[in-house]
């Protein structure tokens, strides 16, 4: 199913986003949002949700860090008590699903199969054919297209060339996580480092002055980096299942070693 999600009536109470590169997932989610809002009548409560006041909402960013089964039983807490919001809807959203450990998703399972009223739970994958058969029957799920041409347009006052622009429609999903890219240079830096990467892989003394600014990037610096790089060696399966098991390699040496090893395979 597309984007119609937000035009359903009966709102389902568990979704499953997948999503599309630059299909803006935030924007999807907060205007998925209000439209349940407004279902209840909250024209006011909307606008809290434009604002980003709406107290009521719990997000848990599995693409920073793995889920743990901490983070579901604080939804599960805070939303057993009386919520902010005297409209009485709460949301939790969880993106990257494919991205929790076993024990979060056991404790998420029983969550959504005894759901309570007013609660809604949106859950977001980049890799559809990783998220559990038990997750994927208890949700409705939902492909969010793509929006290149109004990405593109919306980056044209940035200084990117076109294999810039390239790697970016390529890696990225949303809008603001461009954005917040570009602002703080996390881009522009980590672009710089997989081309140097690339260029230098026989070059021992500049492997060494990288593998130490490696040492240095946080989870999402570095998942960065390995995107970048696939985009340099498209359909290296080797790239492509480390991306996807980043969170199970969280020794950064080890993490940079395979990294170097599979860049050397590959030219």
């Amino acid at each position: 199913m597309g984007n119609n999600i937000v035009d359903v009536k009966n709102k389902p109470h568990a979704v499953l986003l997948v999503e599309s590169k630059l299909c803006d997932v935030d924007n999807f989610i907060k205007e998925y949002i209000k439209s349940i809002v407004l279902q209840y009548g909250g024209g006011e409560w909307a606008k809290k949700i434009d604002n980003n006041e709406y107290y009521d909402i719990i997000r848990v960013n599995g693409y920073k860090n793995a889920i743990k089964k901490e983070e579901i039983l604080n939804i599960i807490d805070r939303f057993s008590m009386t919520g902010i919001e005297s409209i009485g809807l709460k949301f939790y959203i969880i993106s990257g699903i494919e991205q929790a450990t076993p024990q979060a998703i056991n404790s998420l399972l029983k969550f959504l199969e005894e759901p309570f009223s007013k609660i809604f739970a949106i859950l977001t994958t980049r890799s559809l054919n990783l998220v559990l058969p038990t997750i994927r029957s208890r949700t409705q799920t939902f492909i969010l297209k793509s929006k290149i041409e109004e990405f593109t347009k919306n980056l044209e006052n940035y200084k990117l060339d076109q294999q810039q622009m390239n790697v970016i429609k390529n890696i990225y999903y949303s809008y603001d996580e461009i954005i917040n890219d570009l602002k703080n240079n996390d881009f522009y830096f980590i672009y710089d480092l997989a081309i140097s990467f690339k260029k230098n892989i026989d070059d021992i003394f500049i492997i060494k002055k990288i593998q130490e600014q490696f040492s240095k990037l946080n989870y999402s610096q570095i998942s960065l980096l390995i995107k970048i790089i696939g985009i340099f060696f498209p359909n290296n399966i080797r790239l492509i299942n480390l991306i996807e098991t980043i969170h199970n390699n969280p020794v950064k040496i080890l993490l940079f070693n395979k990294v170097w090893s599979i860049i050397q395979e590959a030219t």
